[in-house]
């Protein structure tokens, strides 16, 4: 049970990681879209700043859930190569989301 805990635990953190090409458009952003929208609806906030907050944070999450769940897996991989592809797809994704913000595409689900 421990073992089927911790591989649903890196699984789930996989999902938020930006270790695969698609995560980020269907789950971060998403997710970092609805939690900003929630944030700034509660806290007087600037709604771009706050979707990249959640962005990174739920990226950040998903690597510490990998790391924590799954240590002998990733002393495997290859982990410097990884970590320079995670870099570059979340400062790529973050200058995708300050342009749709700058543009006013972007905007809050709730105002």
């Amino acid at each position: 049970m421990k073992s089927f805990i911790k591989r649903l635990i890196f699984f789930a953190g996989w999902l938020l990681s930006p270790f695969t090409f698609w995560n980020d458009i269907f789950i971060n952003i998403p997710i970092s879209y609805l939690c900003a929208s929630l944030f700034v609806r509660v806290f007087k906030a600037d709604f771009l700043f706050m979707t990249l907050v959640f962005y990174w944070l739920s990226n950040l999450l998903g690597v510490l859930m990998m790391y924590t769940a799954g240590k002998d897996v990733l002393k495997a991989k290859k982990v410097a190569r990884e970590l320079i592809i995670f870099l570059a797809a979340v400062v790529l994704y973050s200058l995708i989301l300050i342009i749709l913000g700058r543009i006013g595409i972007l905007k809050p689900v709730l105002k």
